[in-house]
């Protein structure tokens, strides 16, 4: 590659702050919940939270049914998502990057999301969707349409196919 004008770490910079939107000062979101595809959206995050001195918030949301309180205990939830999040962390380290890990427990994911975006006064939102055999390929649950309606800042919304697609594609 051959850079004719500037340099290409000036180049990286515009181009991660042009990821976050035309004079964007906020953090980025990640939304992470054991997806294969999480590790990749917080690797994303990350160079691109770094590239521009922003931090990056890790959210893994619990939704509690409500046939109890908000604030129950859930100690095998609460397991998976330290779990989820120090290998969130783990990824963010090793970049290089300053990141927030947070648990929170909501009745609907998407509504938690919107406003952990808009308490930190965040310039985007990174999603991961897998799309799902049992599923069609219209269905993205209540969570993902509602983010996408209600953010108030740029949504990255990446999918992964089902793996039963990417067996008959490689087949």
């Amino acid at each position: 590659m051959v850079h004719l004008w500037g340099s290409k770490a000036k180049e990286e910079i515009e181009m991660r702050k042009s990821a976050l939107g035309e004079g964007a000062v906020g953090d980025i979101v990640v939304v992470v919940g054991a997806e294969k595809l999480d590790s990749a959206l917080v690797f994303l995050a990350c160079q691109m939270a770094k590239g521009v001195k922003r931090k990056v918030h890790l959210v893994h949301v619990i939704e509690v049914p409500r046939t109890l309180p908000l604030k129950a205990e859930l100690p095998r939830e609460s397991e998976r998502a330290d779990k989820i999040l120090n290998s969130a962390l783990t990824i963010a380290e090793r970049v290089g990057c300053e990141a927030v890990a947070e648990v929170v427990q909501a009745r609907e994911a998407g509504h938690a999301i919107v406003d952990e975006a808009r308490d930190h006064r965040c310039s985007l939102i990174l999603l991961g969707l897998v799309r799902n055999n049992d599923k069609t390929q219209d269905d993205l649950g209540k969570t993902v349409p509602y983010v996408l309606a209600n953010a108030p800042c740029r949504v990255w919304l990446i999918q992964d196919p089902c793996p039963a697609m990417v067996q008959c594609a490689t087949a």
